[in-house]
């Protein structure tokens, strides 16, 4: 059984399906960089207390990312095809995600339910997007791992949603993605990857989601 696949199947099914819509929306904010230089510590040193909390509800307020998230609120059909072991046809599961909004707009809470391999599987993922750093994120918790996943990202070259993390296998960490391709507000498809120890990503599998 190829573990890393399913240790990245697990670790991701939720993180990008909420973020399926925002595709289309086109490459991010490019002003945005992390971390604080010298300048902009000292340009914050010299704000009033009512700049300070302008400058925090700024950040803090949900904006056009976070509309589009919430059109991914609702109930979803799920179909997963993944490669388990590379002589074997892929494995076929079907499930449902519920997708609703939390904390005022600001993120979607996502609930998948599936029976993969003949064994009952449940994630929870909280996904959003940071204004402060212009990229999306999003936590993801399962019945598989007692280990919470975190992943950031956003738009690559072909305008996909493109969201990396690390998924943890009984071999050690290793880099994973997800591409989300959008077919329309009612159809989207999570594309699933595992980096290989030549650097290469291997394409592991695929959910695809169709609202209810």
């Amino acid at each position: 059984m190829n573990t890393r696949t399913l240790s990245a199947y697990a670790a991701g099914i939720a993180t990008a399906s909420a973020l399926a819509f925002l595709i289309a929306s086109g490459p991010e904010h490019k002003d945005h960089q992390d971390g604080v230089s010298e300048k902009e510590m000292d340009q914050m040193m010299e704000m009033s207390p009512e700049e300070m909390m302008a400058a925090m509800a700024m950040i803090g307020t949900p904006g056009e990312q976070h509309e589009k998230l919430m059109k991914t609120v609702g109930e979803w059909d799920a179909k997963a095809s993944f490669i388990m072991d590379p002589a074997a046809p892929p494995q076929e599961s079907t499930g449902t995600m519920s997708i609703s909004p939390a904390l005022g707009g600001r993120f979607v809470k996502c609930d998948f339910k599936m029976d993969f391999m003949g064994q009952p599987f449940e994630g929870l993922a909280y996904t959003g997007y940071d204004n402060a750093h212009a990229q999306y994120v999003s936590i993801w918790m399962d019945t598989m791992s007692t280990k919470i996943t975190y992943m950031e990202g956003n738009h690559n070259k072909d305008g996909a949603l493109e969201m990396h993390g690390t998924a943890t296998t009984p071999m050690g960490d290793n880099p994973m993605k997800i591409v989300t391709t959008h077919d329309d507000d009612d159809h989207f498809t999570d594309h699933f990857y595992d980096k290989m120890p030549d650097g290469t990503w291997f394409n592991s599998g695929s959910i695809s989601y169709t609202r209810k």
